[in-house]
């Protein structure tokens, strides 16, 4: 991460609560340690769009880099929920300048895409909120029906800045069911999506990497699972029983809570101290506190 990312002044630092702020469902939502998860769950979801798949496979190193688009993903949400509103505005425009250049090559029909396609950015958004959302509420993180909607609400300001028109993206949880019940003629378990579900579960780990095997496996697993019914079955297995996804996803996100949120959310950029540092130690995200917002 550069430098220049951190360079606000101070006193403009102490003022901004960036997007959201603590007073959002985001804040603290995406301190919940079962969001990890959740980035795993939306791999295994987003292969699932044809197109998607040939533009992760063609324009993305995971085969080298294991880790590389989940970091990626984790330090935009830090970036966009944590950082100030210039931050996150940097964030989002790294993240256009690299869609805007990529293109993707269909070798079946020769059809050529861009990375930066209206339905296709849409498809990645609805994928990864659907996932961290039921990723969260599936580990215990306890969220009323209209605090869930708001999440989705407050997450179209995530879309807009990758490109997408706010008022696209859905508004709501019964918007953002509907839209994925609309695509799923769309979905197929292609060639391409098949070999990224295979790395995602065993991806190749050398060196001191090796010891996290059994940690990565489990996760993948257990990210799997919590894909839609429909969506398991496109790729034709069940997955873990249901009360040994829930009871495991309960137990490591009982453990990780142990850990303070800011020494846990740290990674891989100090965006959440430095907003507690900006706004006082009422910013610390924690599950209380979303208890005690109003629904």
């Amino acid at each position: 991460m550069s430098s220049d990312t951190f360079s606000l002044p101070r006193d403009q630092q102490r003022a901004d609560a960036g997007m959201f702020g603590p007073s959002s469902v985001t804040w603290h939502l995406h301190a919940d340690p079962a969001m990890w998860i959740g980035g795993v769950s939306a791999l295994h979801l987003q292969a699932l769009h044809p197109i998607a798949a040939l533009g992760i496979a063609q324009n993305s190193s995971f085969e080298d880099d294991p880790f590389g688009r989940l970091v990626g993903t984790g330090s935009f949400i830090v970036a966009t929920t944590w950082g100030t509103r210039a931050q996150a505005e940097q964030a989002g425009a790294r993240v256009r300048a690299v869609h805007e250049r990529l293109r993707i090559h269909d070798p079946h029909s020769g059809a050529q895409y861009r990375l930066d396609a209206p339905d296709l950015l849409l498809w990645v958004h609805c994928a990864l909120v659907r996932s961290n959302l039921h990723a969260v509420r599936h580990g215990g993180l306890r969220l009323t029906g209209p605090q869930a909607d708001r999440y989705v609400d407050e997450q179209r300001h995530v879309a807009a800045l990758v490109g997408l028109a706010a008022e696209d993206a859905p508004g709501s949880v019964g918007e953002l069911e509907d839209y994925l019940s609309g695509i799923q003629p769309v979905l197929t378990a292609s060639t391409e999506a098949l070999l990224i579900h295979r790395f995602v579960n065993r991806p190749p780990l050398h060196g001191r990497w090796r010891r996290l095997r059994p940690l990565w496996t489990a996760a993948s697993e257990l990210g799997y699972t919590l894909l839609p019914t429909w969506a398991r079955e496109l790729y034709g297995r069940p997955g873990l029983p249901a009360p040994v996804a829930t009871a495991t996803l309960r137990a490591a996100r009982s453990a990780a809570s142990l850990l303070p949120a800011r020494k846990r959310l740290d990674f891989p950029a100090p965006y959440l101290s430095q907003a507690v540092e900006r706004l006082g130690r009422t910013a610390v995200p924690s599950s209380r506190r979303l208890r005690e917002q109003p629904s």
